[in-house]
């Protein structure tokens, strides 16, 4: 009787570390470099915030796509280990945040505010500002 439980209790260790591995995989592949990712539309940040603000122009088909944005760098931060690059557009009110993927460290280092750029990224989401993640410089 103790084998049989003792293989029962095994049996299921296994099975639950095999399990583990998995979701832990799953969970840290990470986002492929976004550069090889297809891009699904190209927009000044101009265009880009005015889709923003007309109601009708929805920007939901584009979260979870890759697009390109063409715009004038308002600031530069570096928080966290990642830097970040903040588009401004036609007004003071809303601008474009773009976290930067981790590999385009040496090529932020050398931009300046004021500094046209074009970008792709990964576009989030959106509230009053527009929210791009895994960015890259093209």
């Amino acid at each position: 009787m103790k084998i049989k439980r003792q293989h029962k209790f095994i049996v299921v260790c296994c099975l639950l570390f095999v399990f583990l591995v998995i979701i832990f995989k799953i969970l840290n592949s990470g986002i492929d470099d976004t550069s090889k990712i297809e891009t699904a539309e190209t927009f000044t940040t101009s265009e880009l915030l005015f889709k923003l603000q007309n109601k009708q122009q929805k920007l939901e088909g584009f979260i979870e796509k890759a697009i390109e944005i063409e715009g004038e760098i308002k600031e530069i931060t570096f928080q966290d280990g990642k830097y970040s690059l903040i588009l401004k557009g036609d007004s003071e009110k809303t601008f474009i945040l773009c976290e930067m993927q981790l590999n385009q460290k040496d090529a932020v280092v050398q931009l300046e505010a004021g500094q046209n750029i074009k970008l792709k990224g990964i576009l989030k989401g959106f509230l009053m500002d527009i929210i791009l993640l895994h960015c890259v410089i093209i």
